[in-house]
């Protein structure tokens, strides 16, 4: 099971061309952004599955979403507020590179996503 979290997109600089979405409107686009990738993030969780039936954990990635192009740029991951194994937190980097909104807006944006990757509960024994 995967939960996800949107932290706070926030907008840097204003811009008068494109689009110039307020903060909620740009939050909620980036948002159906990411988890336009939601199949993609599940495979990263079920290979690392198949590794190690209890792993888990949260990754924290922080992106900028480019002005005019509406590319995420950037993505890294939080270190300090990530715990899951290096390669489902790269794999979580991956899986979004490349997006890109559309349309773009005038503003740069800057971004945190939170994924907590939990093994589903064991049927219990009949």
């Amino acid at each position: 099971m995967i939960k996800f979290a949107v932290i706070a997109p926030l907008l840097l600089s204003v811009g008068c061309t494109f689009i110039a979405r307020d903060p909620d409107s740009y939050r909620e686009v980036t948002r159906e952004l990411v988890e336009t990738r939601g199949a993609d993030l599940e495979d990263c969780y079920d290979v690392a599955l198949r590794t190690d039936e209890s792993v888990g954990g949260t990754v924290v990635v922080n992106f900028t979403v480019e002005k005019k192009t509406g590319k995420i740029m950037n993505p890294v991951v939080d270190e300090a507020q990530s715990n899951a194994p290096a390669e489902l937190s790269s794999c979580v980097i991956t899986a979004i590179d490349g997006l890109q909104l559309d349309p773009p807006d005038a503003r740069e944006g800057q971004a945190t996503f939170r994924w907590k990757f939990e093994a589903k509960p064991a049927a219990p024994a009949a």
